[in-house]
């Protein structure tokens, strides 16, 4: 037996291999418990507390998985046996890759975190959340693994000031290519942080273009045409024009006008106003505001009346409308007021005529 262990393998007894894989299984041992008793402890402790920050934690140390243990183990086991230059060389940047890897997921998870909170104390509906979180979440990824990247080579000792430097030059010239993308992402996140419309919300554009907006991406929104076809805007080109948001209106301030004939008595002029009133206050989501006789026209004595509509829903408004318009009809049958319509009196004069 001492002599199977005393034979040398590169330079090591089988001796000592053997201790080197006891020492392995222990290490990775000890990891697994440690790991199972702090991780056992957090989660008890989330269990009885309502913040969110320790349930983080718990899912920071859950991130580190087994090959990491693994790699470590054998880290330690190593020591123990005698290593090649390149042996020790190779197992470092494994080490390095592996760490900065790990490292840049848990950076990106504890970014990502925080946007996700500082979003959610923004009180900002579903689906704009989860689009600010994801798109931020893709330009994180791609900074820290960059970075990531650039370090993993430095501490190979590959000189990239060279490549960083061209890389500066190359962006610059990318930049200024792009410059209407970055200015589409940039507004982008103006769009779901100052909200100027949601999803779900119905706009009129000052190119004319209205409907619902359907989606609102990176690059450009789209909306959803009463028609059916879906507009696509840039979302520079979008936010460089009026927008009318109606799903922000509270109320609806309503005008129209009507028009009855001239031959309508003073006394029966009198009533309109008081008519249309009585009729507006009697509708449950209309507050009537005013009823005047406005001007003579060329064939009928004109009245306006303004009332609101206490919501910003359009069918809603249109049905209260068409109530209004039928009970004024209604009431004018009954008062004989006649509404007025286009006409034109010729007058002849006989005595030329006769002549």
């Amino acid at each position: 037996m001492n002599n199977i262990l005393s034979k040398i393998y590169y330079g090591n007894t089988v001796g000592d291999y053997f201790i080197a894989i006891i020492l392995f299984f222990v290490v990775l041992g000890g990891f697994y418990f440690l790991r199972g008793i702090i991780f056992s402890h957090l989660k008890k402790l989330a269990g009885k507390t309502k913040i969110k920050f320790d349930d983080f934690l718990v899912e920071m140390i859950s991130k580190i998985k087994a090959p990491e243990y693994q790699l470590f183990s054998f880290y330690f086991a190593s020591r123990h046996l005698s290593r090649s230059y390149l042996f020790d060389k190779l197992f470092n940047y494994v080490i390095l890759v592996v760490l900065t890897y790990r490292a840049s997921t848990l950076v990106i998870y504890t970014l990502l975190y925080f946007i996700r909170t500082a979003v959610e104390k923004k009180k900002m509906d579903e689906a704009s959340q989860k689009m600010i979180v994801s798109s931020s979440g893709l330009i994180l990824q791609i900074a820290v693994w960059c970075a990531a990247a650039a370090f993993v080579l430095d501490n190979m000792g590959i000189n990239i000031t060279a490549v960083i430097t061209g890389l500066g030059i190359g962006g610059v010239a990318i930049a200024l290519a792009s410059q209407n993308i970055l200015g589409d992402l940039f507004n982008f996140f103006v769009i779901l942080l100052d909200k100027p419309f949601i999803l779900g919300d119905f706009v009129i554009l000052e190119n004319g273009s209205l409907g619902t907006i359907e989606y609102i991406g990176l690059k450009s929104t789209r909306i959803r045409s009463l028609s059916g076809e879906q507009i696509v805007l840039s979302n520079s080109k979008l936010l460089s024009q009026e927008i009318k948001n109606y799903k922000k209106m509270e109320k609806r301030r309503v005008v129209f006008k009507l028009g009855v004939i001239y031959q309508t008595p003073p006394e029966k002029l009198k009533k309109v106003p008081s008519i249309v009133k009585e009729i507006i206050s009697s509708k449950s989501d209309a507050v009537f505001d005013r009823a005047n006789m406005s001007d003579y026209g060329d064939f009928s004595i004109n009245f306006e009346f303004v009332y609101y509509v206490l919501s910003g829903d359009y069918n809603l408004y249109m049905n209260i409308h068409e109530s209004i318009l039928l009970d004024i009809m209604d009431s004018f049958l009954k008062e004989n007021i006649e509404f007025a319509y286009p006409t034109q009196t010729l007058y002849i004069n006989k005595e030329s005529y006769e002549k």
